[in-house]
């Protein structure tokens, strides 16, 4: 996942064509989300703080959705 997300940065013309959306998150707001499917970037903005929690796939209550089992469904076989 991380090549695909260097490789997206890296391309330039991607980047020049590619549909972006902006979203200003509320002054003084926390939020939370689950980017493992979806590409995305900071464009802008004075502070982050990110955190990583690692879940074993076996542990998920629909493992079916994990960015791991999808990309094997694509892939069309194990990647592990």
């Amino acid at each position: 996942m991380l090549q695909i997300h260097d490789r997206m940065k890296a391309d330039l013309s991607y980047q020049a064509e590619v549909e972006q959306l902006a979203f200003d998150f509320p002054l003084g707001n926390t939020w939370i989300v689950f980017s493992g499917q979806v590409s995305h970037a900071a464009m802008a903005g004075q502070h982050l703080f990110e955190q990583t929690f690692y879940l074993p796939v076996t542990a998920m209550s629909d493992e079916t959705k994990s960015p791991l089992r999808v990309l094997e469904r694509l892939a069309g076989q194990s990647l592990t």
